[in-house]
């Protein structure tokens, strides 16, 4: 499939960036794209995207990054939004397409861990009342770093069928959804943990957390909303129709989780 070959499968996180600019015309066509109706996952809450080029980084870096650590790059990207409730979901699904757009630009990406959103806000100087929901590193890949795409967990790994626990029969798939679940697992999530799964039947998928001690409750749901936009995404490009995830509960079946795990969202097939 065109999106998830060319898009999704060469989108991989960048620490290594080049010391060029992003251009105005650059960041209009994504300006562009954010814009569309299509790139939300809630229409109801309210998004701000700001763009922060060139001196933000010394600032910046003591409430944001990982481990003591924050990338260094040309250009960050930032959603605020208003407090409501899935917006940090939300804000990571907007983000991610923000992203894959990147990635179809030639830009390379890299998600930064917010340790400290009240603090990023000031260091940002940011005239508005939302609050720093995501913050993603950009520019253009320094052709002397040599990162490459790290291994992630296959489909099988991911997918159950029916319910928890349970081997998805071959019968379920077809060559849009094995691509949708394909760019699930190809999602980025919070050093690469994943600590998420997918559950199959005939007419919807559900998105099932996992318990994972090392990720936090932010990155958690911004996992999801990567997650959820990378399966829309490709499920979309071919079918149009495709319904939008849900995050009402799952009522007509039973999913048999154990109560070590969450449900988070459904997506009608």
């Amino acid at each position: 499939m065109e999106y998830f070959e060319q898009i999704v499968k060469n989108r991989h996180s960048c620490r290594g960036f080049a010391d060029k600019k992003v251009s105005d015309k650059v960041l209009n066509e994504l300006i562009l794209y954010y814009e569309d109706e299509e790139s939300d996952l809630v229409d109801e809450i309210s998004t701000e995207l700001k763009f922060y080029v060139g001196t933000v980084w010394n600032e910046l870096r003591k409430s944001v990054g990982y481990n003591g650590f924050c990338i260094k790059a040309p250009a960050y990207m930032v959603i605020f939004s208003e407090v409501a409730d899935h917006y940090i979901e939300n804000a990571g699904y907007i983000a991610q397409g923000l992203t894959l757009k990147m990635t179809e630009l030639g830009l390379a990406a890299c998600w930064l861990t917010i340790n400290d959103a009240e603090a990023a806000k000031a260091a940002l100087g940011a005239d508005t009342d939302k609050e720093v929901a995501c913050v993603v590193a950009f520019g253009y890949r320094d052709p002397a770093n040599k990162e490459k795409a790290v291994d992630k967990k296959n489909v099988d790994e991911m997918t159950d069928g029916f319910r928890y626990g349970q081997d998805i029969p071959v019968d379920l798939f077809y060559r849009e959804l094995e691509d949708a679940l394909r760019a699930v697992a190809r999602a980025q999530s919070f050093q690469n943990k994943q600590p998420y799964k997918i559950i199959v039947d005939y007419d919807q998928i559900s998105l099932i957390g996992l318990p994972d001690d090392e990720t936090s409750d932010r990155d958690r749901l911004l996992n999801y909303g990567i997650v959820m936009f990378n399966f829309y995404s490709v499920m979309w490009s071919v079918r149009p129709t495709t319904p939008r995830w849900s995050f009402d509960p799952v009522t007509d079946r039973d999913l048999k989780l154990p109560a070590s795990v969450t449900y988070v969202a459904k997506c009608g097939l």
